[in-house]
This record gives C-alpha cells, structure tokens and sequence, in this order.
C-alpha cells in the first residue's frame, strides 16, 4: 500500500498545522445546491450521567463529483486492505 495522491501530477504537501481529527461515524447528511454535508461524530463519555454520546467534532461539506471520487477511491483502498490481510471484507446489506 502506497501513498500516492489520486491524481498522481499533483503534489499534495501536508502543512503543519492542519488538525487531526478521530471520528466514529457520521450521523446526517444534507444537500443544498450540490454541496453535500456531513456531520462527523466521535463518542464521548458523559461523566454526569455515565453513558456515552455521539459529539459532533467536525461538518464535512464536499461537491457530489468529489463524493464520487471518494466513493471509488476508498473501494480501492478497502480492496488493498483487503489484500494485505490487514481487514476482512464480508458482504453485508446493500445501501438503499
């Protein structure tokens, strides 16, 4: 597995201060005027109550032609995954 950009010609430079951001999942998704909307969570402990709740840590907001484009890359990287031994892919429900 390599990290090459999807579009090989260009040169993607990482600066230093971009954030790393751990999520869970996402939960909602909106579309307005072809900008689709994401809202990614990551779980959090609620000590006042002790049980656990999905936080909202960051909206990603993307064209659908680069939805697309995100689409087919992660199934590429499933698939090198896969390969690697490093996941198990199994079939499961199809989305509706």
């Amino acid at each position: 597995m390599t990290d090459t950009p999807a579009t090989p010609a260009l040169t993607i430079r990482v600066g230093s201060t971009v954030p790393e951001i751990y999520i869970d999942g996402y939960q909602g998704a909106q579309i307005k005027d072809g900008v689709l909307k994401l809202n990614l969570f990551s779980q959090h402990l609620d000590p006042a109550t002790n049980a656990t709740c999905n936080e909202v840590v960051a909206r990603l907001a993307l064209s659908i032609p680069t939805l697309i484009s995100l689409y087919a890359s992660f199934g590429g990287l499933l698939k090198e995954l896969g390969d690697a031994g490093v996941i198990t892919i199994q079939d499961g429900p199809k989305p509706q």
